[in-house]
């Protein structure tokens, strides 16, 4: 007959099985269903950008919203404000009382900015794959997710994106640029939903 030790040793082997395999299975089509469903995100964000040739990086904040699955907003606070929105494939940039509007399909190096964010927040794969290649690294408590974007005018300005989260909530976004200068943009947890 077994003893007590060899069987809570064996219990134990069994649990920590099954945890590394609920780890080693989390990929993107699981991610992408988490964030599927929020369908508004409301929250706050400090991002700073790391420009050669400056002795310290440029920082900002403000608010960012989601309402899927086309509708992001970046309202920037401090230190002046500035008010980017994306609203299917159009985005207006406000400014002060300038306002400036362009379509994302005539700007690939700047949906590359935008679009792996969107799509990951809607869930959207197939979106998300048009523009870049994914690769997801982690668990659904701590993931993150690499962003290689595909289109060759967008590949020569942007290395990659790096995404970081937890469960659904997009927690850091990370780009660096191929010349060298990045930005980091920690995102708060979102408001109750």
């Amino acid at each position: 007959m077994p003893s007590i030790k060899y069987a809570a040793g064996l219990a134990a082997m069994l649990l920590c099985s099954l945890v590394v395999q609920a780890q080693a299975t989390f990929n993107l089509d699981d991610l992408l269903a988490l964030t599927a469903k929020q369908t508004q995100v409301q929250t706050t964000f400090t991002e700073k950008k790391f420009i050669k040739g400056l002795d310290a990086p440029i920082e900002s904040s403000g608010e960012l919203s989601f309402d899927a699955p086309f509708r992001m907003v970046k309202r920037t606070l401090a230190p002046r404000p500035e008010t980017l929105k994306l609203e299917g494939r159009m985005v207006t940039l406000e400014r002060g009382r300038q306002t400036r509007t362009l379509s994302l399909d005539d700007y690939p190096e700047l949906a590359v900015h935008v679009e792996g964010i969107r799509a990951s927040l809607a869930g959207d794969r197939s979106e998300l794959e048009r523009a870049y290649r994914a690769e997801l690294t982690g668990t659904d408590a701590q993931w993150k997710m690499m962003l290689t974007p595909l289109n060759e005018k967008a590949a020569a300005q942007v290395k990659s994106v790096l995404l970081t989260g937890e469960q659904a909530d997009i927690r850091s976004v990370q780009v660096l640029l191929t010349d060298g200068d990045s930005s980091v943009m920690t995102i708060a947890r979102p408001k109750a939903r």
